[in-house]
C-alpha cells in the first residue's frame, strides 16, 4: 500500500517490534520510537505489551492523523485496544476518520477457528455500536458480504490488495515420478499442512516437501510431526522454520511447486508471488485463485474433498516431464501478471479515502 500511494499519502505505521512468537527484537531496528522508513513514510516499533487506551492515543497525538487504519480483527494488542483507543481519540479529533480492515478474518472458514473468542469480540462490537461508526475496508466483493453478514447495514468501501511479483526463476531439473513441493504459510489448522500430509501417504512418486514458516499452533504441528514420522521412505518432509523475506525468492529456486490448499485466504500473497516466479500452484477454491487449472497455472481444488483430490493434484504434477512441466510454468508467471491492475488498485485506495474526507 505505501509503496503504491506514498505520492499521494503520508504514512506512520505502528506494528510490533518482534516477528511471530519470537522474543528477540528484530535486527536492525531502533524500537519505541518513531523512525524514517522509505516515501517519507515513519515507523514505530513496538516492545513494550502496554495494552491501554492512553498508550495508542499518544502515539495518535504524536502523528496527528487525517486516518486511523486497522488492519486486522481479533488481536488484542493490535486491533481490539487501537480501536478502542481510535475511538476515545476521535472525540476530540472529530475530523479524523477509522478505517477497519478485517482481511480476511470475517470469511467462515476463519470464523471456525478459535470460535469462542470470536464470537465474544464480534458481540462486544455489535454491542458497542462501534461498527457503524467507522469505514469497513473490504479486499473485493465477497468480503463485502461477509462484513454485511455479520454487521448489516454499514459503510463499506472495496479496495484489493497490491500485489508483490517476482520475476520469473529457475527451478530444479524436473523428472517424471519426482516433485519438489514448498509452502511458506504459518502452521496452523487453516493452512491445512495436516491434509497435505494425510494425501501424501497415497503416492508412490519420489516427493520432497519443504515447509518455512512459524509455528502458530504447537498441538497441531505436532499432529503433524507424528504423521511425518509415518510416511513412507518415498517422501521427505523438511521444516525449515521462520524465513526472513528477503530470502523467500531463493526458497522458491529450491521448488517445482507452491502448495497451500487453506481453508480460506482473503488475499494469499504467497500464493501470487510463487504464480509470478514461475511456480504453478495447488490451492483450495476458499482462496481468490479459483481458475488455475483452467488457465494451465495449477489446481484449484475442491474444499470439500481435500484429501482426494490433493493426492490426485500432487500425483498429477509428480508425473510430468520436463516439457509438460513447463508448459504450467509458463501459465503461472502468465496467470500473476494478469491477476491485477495496479493502476485501478490506487484509484480504489483513493476513493476509499475520499469518501472518508466528506463530512
Amino acid at each position: 500500500m505505501i509503496r503504491n500511494l506514498y505520492a499521494s499519502f503520508n504514512f506512520s505505521v505502528l506494528c510490533s517490534a518482534y516477528e511471530y512468537n519470537e522474543n528477540e527484537i528484530l535486527k536492525n531496528i531502533k524500537a519505541d520510537d518513531w523512525i524514517s522508513w522509505e516515501n517519507n513514510t515513519k515507523i514505530f516499533y513496538r516492545s513494550k505489551q502496554i495494552s491501554n487506551r492512553k498508550y495508542f492515543i499518544d502515539r495518535y497525538e504524536e502523528v496527528a492523523p487525517d486516518f486511523i487504519y486497522i488492519n486486522g480483527l481479533f488481536s488484542y494488542h493490535y486491533n481490539i485496544i487501537p480501536l478502542l483507543a481510535a475511538k476515545n481519540y476521535t472525540k476530540k479529533n472529530p475530523n479524523v476518520k477509522i478505517i477497519l480492515s478485517p482481511r480476511g478474518m470475517l470469511h467462515p472458514g476463519a470464523l471456525s477457528q478459535k470460535t469462542l473468542k470470536k464470537r465474544i469480540y464480534l458481540a462486544f462490537l455489535k454491542r458497542s455500536q462501534l461498527h457503524k461508526s467507522i469505514l469497513w475496508h473490504a479486499t473485493d466483493e465477497q468480503e463485502a458480504t461477509f462484513i454485511k453478514n455479520q454487521f448489516g447495514d454499514v459503510k463499506i468501501s472495496i479496495a484489493g490488495n497490491f500485489p508483490k511479483l517476482s520475476a520469473l526463476l529457475p527451478s530444479p531439473p524436473k523428472q517424471p515420478d519426482s516433485l519438489i513441493m514448498g509452502t511458506l504459510a504459518l502452521i496452523s489448522p487453516m493452512k491445512n499442512h495436516l491434509e497435505i500430509l494425510k494425501s501424501l501417504k497415497n503416492i508412490s512418486s519420489v516427493i520432497t516437501w519443504h515447509i518455512y514458516g512459524p509455528v502458530k499452533d504447537q498441538q497441531y504441528w505436532n499432529e503433524c510431526l507424528q504423521m511425518i514420522n509415518s510416511l513412507p521412505k518415498n517422501i521427505q518432509v523438511i521444516y525449515h522454520g521462520a524465513v526472513e523475506p528477503a530470502r523467500v525468492y531463493e526458497l522458491f529456486k529450491q521448488i517445482h511447486l507452491y502448495i497451500q490448499p487453506s481453508k480460506s485466504e482473503n488475499f494469499g500473497h504467497a500464493i501470487l508471488e510463487a504464480l509470478s516466479a514461475g511456480k504453478p500452484v495447488i490451492t483450495t477454491n476458499t482462496t481468490p485463485f479459483t481458475k488455475l487449472s483452467e488457465k494451465k497455472a495449477g489446481q484449484t481444488i475442491d474444499i470439500n474433498q481435500l484429501e482426494l483430490q490433493l493426492t490426485n493434484a500432487i500425483d498429477y504434477f509428480a508425473k510430468m516431464n520436463a516439457e509438460e512441466f513447463s508448459v504450467f510454468q509458463n501459465g503461472a508467471v502468465d496467470f500473476a501478471n494478469n491477476f491485477v491492475n495496479v493502476e485501478k488498485l490506487k484509484e480504489q485506495y483513493r476513493t476509499m479515502f475520499e469518501i472518508q474526507r466528506q463530512p
